[in-house]
């Protein structure tokens, strides 16, 4: 059996610093917490929009050959960390399996020091 360390949450005043300090949605992206960003397909493939946003991490929820194939590979050249779920957009869809890896991995890149 795992140890896992508890979860401490981020103070409420960095919340409060996005809220307050939003910069506005581009249409694909928004920062929905400190250092955390909720992206479409568009910001996905977007290489020079992730560099500039500083992105280490992505989580792609849509991971496929007929989804959004990026994969390691295409970030390689970013030094960005990936971790690919091949959800589909269906009712049925059992997605709470993958809940705990990909907390994880959010987990994991929140705590990162890595610089792009």
């Amino acid at each position: 059996m795992a140890v896992h360390q508890s979860h401490q949450p981020l103070p409420v005043s960095d919340l409060q610093r996005v809220l307050w300090c939003h910069r506005g949605s581009t249409g694909h992206v928004n920062q929905v917490w400190p250092r955390l960003y909720l992206g479409d397909a568009f910001t996905a493939r977007d290489k020079a929009a992730l560099r500039e946003m500083g992105i280490t991490h992505v989580l792609n929820a849509a991971s496929g050959k007929f989804q959004i194939n990026t994969g390691p590979e295409y970030y390689r050249d970013l030094n960005i960390d990936y971790y690919g779920i091949e959800a589909f957009d269906d009712q049925h869809f059992d997605l709470s399996a993958y809940f705990y890896p990909a907390a994880h991995f959010i987990k994991a890149g929140l705590q990162s020091s890595k610089d792009m």
